[in-house]
């Protein structure tokens, strides 16, 4: 029997959409109410509310406030990932920018992912870089985040199904163990990414991840409103060394956003360099 979706007045949308936003940086537009009926009305069933102002009550008030975010936080968010996803970037990482920083003598690289969802993004990236032979040439550090701290954990596992792989050449997938319909990531590449829960849109973001070389950041600032972009960009100059490196979306720009950053041409995708 299927659950009828609870429905959220104006009011109610306002208010939710309000805390949602002040806690993940995400915007929801005014034509989505839906997505929020959709996704959360199930969650008040299970906690015996019959309306969304009951629901908001209680985030704002009970004294499991603070899990109930977390929980809202994880029913909310987008996590469409699979491995090796616009690949002229990972491509480019390898073959441009981690390469020249080696080159230039650099011995201890830190690349982050930011968010890593489910983790397809940061293992492709170690991945690829096993492949290149680099982790034997210099200290690579790999670490991923996300806000949904339910995605974080299945990464954490690195279990996977088909789903997770469009196209990917078949010697990509030595990199699992095939368990049944389930594709577990090897611990040798395993061991080479860090992952932990983080909102990036926070200025304690930079505390917690400190200073990196590169910024993977791809189709997230699309739910942000300018606000939420421009502090997420803010902490990523602040965080990035120099040459930083910073890789968005393929439908994502810094135009109108900052200036802090060079557009660079690298072939089949666009980086972002830190200006000096």
């Amino acid at each position: 029997m299927l659950l009828s979706s609870i429905k959220i007045n104006d009011q109610e949308f306002v208010e939710l959409k309000d805390v949602i936003y002040r806690n993940s940086g995400i915007m929801f537009a005014e034509n989505k109410k839906y997505l929020l009926e959709n996704r959360l009305s199930k969650r008040l069933a299970d906690l015996n509310f019959t309306t969304f102002k009951d629901y908001i009550y209680y985030l704002k008030y009970d004294i499991k406030k603070r899990q109930e975010l977390d929980t809202l936080i994880n029913l909310v968010t987008i996590n469409e990932t699979y491995f090796l996803r616009e690949r002229g970037q990972l491509d480019y990482l390898v073959s441009n920018i981690v390469s020249d920083l080696i080159k230039a003598g650099k011995k201890s690289i830190k690349i982050w992912s930011a968010p890593c969802s489910t983790g397809e993004e940061p293992y492709s990236i170690a991945i690829l870089l096993k492949n290149a032979g680099l982790f034997d040439k210099a200290s690579i550090d790999i670490i991923a985040t996300d806000i949904n701290s339910e995605v974080v954990a299945l990464a954490k596992k690195g279990e996977y199904r088909q789903a997770s792989f469009r196209g990917v050449p078949a010697d990509f997938m030595r990199n699992f163990d095939v368990q049944g319909q389930s594709y577990f990531i090897k611990d040798e590449i395993k061991r080479h990414v860090r992952f932990n829960t983080g909102n990036i849109t926070t200025p304690t973001i930079t505390s917690l991840i400190g200073k990196v070389d590169v910024i993977f950041c791809r189709n997230v600032l699309i739910y942000f409103d300018m606000d939420g972009k421009q502090r997420t960009i803010k902490n990523f100059h602040n965080m990035l060394t120099e040459p930083g490196y910073l890789c968005l979306g393929h439908s994502e720009t810094l135009n109108k956003i900052s200036e802090d950053f060079t557009m660079k041409n690298a072939g089949t995708c666009i980086i972002y360099m830190k200006k000096k």
